[in-house]
């Protein structure tokens, strides 16, 4: 009998179907790179002239600290430095937070399918370079509820 797949592999799948589902409820398309550079996959808007955003996708079960109305999370400095240039498309950090307990992750019944928590995206360009030996801090806003709502917001704001 196959081995179950590892709980990561599972919080990850869970974390890109949350974000899939925002993208194509808010009419978006989306994208994949064909080798992964710090980008983990880009949003077109075709009601905003083919408007693009690049994103990467971070998920975390930990308990954050918050300052502020935001968010602290602990940002590997070679993903912070992919993400702070902006080549063709701006480029945004989505990070989903996801309850500690893996049976919280999911629920389904026949009226619903339900992924647990939220997701919040933040632009990290223009910051500066890390010089940090392993982990950068960064600050996403409560604000930023990566929702279909909220894509027009992240749009208005990065272009």
């Amino acid at each position: 009998m196959n081995q179950p797949l590892p709980s990561n592999l599972i919080q990850e799948q869970l974390s890109l179907a949350y974000v899939r589902s925002v993208i194509f409820d808010a009419g978006c398309n989306l994208s994949f790179p064909a080798v992964d550079r710090g980008i983990d996959g880009t949003i077109e808007a075709p009601r905003i002239g083919m408007s693009r955003v690049d994103f990467q996708l971070k998920s975390t079960t930990r308990q954050l600290e918050l300052r502020d109305e935001n968010i602290l999370y602990d940002l590997r400095v070679e993903n912070y430095n992919q993400l702070i240039v902006s080549d063709d498309a701006p480029r945004v950090l989505i990070l989903y937070l996801m309850p500690n307990e893996r049976e919280e992750w999911i629920s389904q019944s026949e009226n619903e399918l339900c992924l647990r928590k939220c997701a919040y995206w933040q632009s990290l360009m223009e910051m500066p370079l890390s010089r940090s030996a392993s982990t950068q801090r960064v600050e996403v806003p409560l604000t930023n509820i990566f929702s279909s709502d909220g894509l027009s917001d992240m749009f208005n704001q990065l272009l």
